[in-house]
């Protein structure tokens, strides 16, 4: 059976926005989307939580359209679960409530990349070598038009893109004990400056 064509997810119903602000659902959310498939209980033992626990964050999410069930898995006691779309994205956002629930979400994500950041210059003197010096928080700002803002975006994303797909295959191999490779999270944030 063929795989349907992934779609981007647009997200403009406040509360699915909101639902995303939960520690154990971005830490999911990130999960799946980077091309994983795992069961509930696999991803409750990723955040921590109890797989009855992390059953309910899945049907909620799934109830969102955010997460679908994987049809493609053999064991028919515990189907697991995938990212809905190949990513994920905001409508414009026009309402009140749409902006109080993305500043939420907006809230939750810069707080976790702060603890990644933390966890990795406190652990950096005793990470094997070549992992010392790889955090890397470089900040500028520039004078550029719309276009040339676009611009730097695509070329953003043409940049990330050739590692994300090399990350994706091996995503579905889940931890690999003994090789060189660890999750690295890539952020980079583009944020015309309101005088």
């Amino acid at each position: 059976m063929a795989r349907r064509p992934r779609k981007q997810i647009t997200l403009d119903d406040p509360r699915a926005i909101r639902a995303l602000s939960h520690p154990a659902r971005l830490t999911v959310i990130d999960e799946l989307y980077s091309g994983r498939v795992a069961t509930s209980t696999e991803l409750a033992a990723l955040t921590g939580l109890t797989p009855s626990a992390m059953s309910y964050h899945m049907r909620a999410l799934e109830k969102l359209g955010i997460v679908e069930r994987d049809e493609s898995a053999t064991d028919g006691r515990e189907r697991p679960w995938r990212a809905a779309g190949k990513g994920l994205t905001f409508a414009p956002l026009t309402t009140r409530a749409q902006h109080a629930a993305a500043n939420v979400l907006t809230d939750a994500i810069l707080q976790a990349h702060q603890q990644e950041l933390q966890a990795y210059v406190e652990a950096e003197p005793d990470l094997p070598q070549p992992w010392q010096g790889k955090g890397v928080l470089n900040t500028s700002s520039e004078y550029l038009t719309a276009e040339e803002t676009q611009q730097l975006i695509d070329a953003l994303y043409a940049a990330a893109e050739p590692f994300r797909q090399k990350a994706k295959r091996r995503s579905g191999r889940g931890k690999r004990a003994g090789q060189k490779s660890r999750r690295v999270r890539v952020t980079f944030l583009v944020v015309p400056i309101v005088e």
